[in-house]
């Protein structure tokens, strides 16, 4: 199942596979993509482990990792996201249901696709499988092809409770695109960021505990 909208203007069910927008209609407001497992039991999950930096996605050839104060926003807000939802979050990877990671295109587009790689594969990965336990790839149960282009923000939720060992791949049961025009200003930029994370829980009413 997957959801875009443009903030606050229209929302509709999408049954194929989506790319970006052309840039010009993004002006003032971000898009909002979502998708889910619809297999998934958002309520058989009680808890949450969310690292405290995002991931940039950058042309360099290591991993940066965004930390400062306008990224704490940005996690906070999907901390209360979840929070708002009924899922607790724990410190401890092996002692949550779900591990939810977030990503920031800094610099280039990345295009992916449900069956190929995903993009960090190709990339000094911070989010690779191993991170979250023994797996062995990732699994998405719904197709996925989409561009991210500079200034998108991704996140997903995997599922740790998922079999771990040769030849499981870890399961992607919900993930969300904020992306749009960037403006010259930062603080605007955030804001419509922090707005578009309220959005993307907005349209997501099954995860829920």
């Amino acid at each position: 199942m997957k959801r875009f909208i443009y903030l606050f203007i229209a929302a509709f069910a999408i049954t194929s596979c989506q790319k970006d927008p052309d840039m010009d209609d993004l002006d003032n407001d971000f898009l909002v993509y979502t998708s889910y497992d619809a297999k998934a039991d958002f309520a058989s999950f009680t808890n949450y482990v969310l690292p405290d930096s995002i991931l940039l996605i950058g042309s360099g050839n290591k991993a940066e990792y965004w930390k400062g104060e306008d990224a704490q926003e940005i996690i906070d807000a999907f901390v209360a996201g979840m929070d708002g939802r009924g899922y607790t979050r724990v410190t401890e990877k092996d002692q949550a249901d779900l591990g939810i990671q977030l990503s920031y295109v800094k610099q280039v587009t990345y295009y992916v696709g449900y069956d190929s790689p995903y993009w960090w594969y190709y990339y000094p990965y911070y989010w690779a499988p191993g991170y979250w336990g023994n797996w062995y790839g990732w699994y998405y149960p719904y197709a996925v092809y989409y561009g991210y282009t500079s200034g998108s923000m991704l996140a997903e939720a995997v599922d740790l409770k998922a079999e771990q060992g040769a030849g499981h791949k870890l399961p992607v049961v919900w993930n969300a695109f904020l992306g749009g025009l960037l403006s010259s200003s930062g603080r605007y930029n955030l804001d419509r960021t922090l707005q578009a994370v309220d959005q993307a829980f907005v349209q997501s009413p099954y995860l829920k505990k």
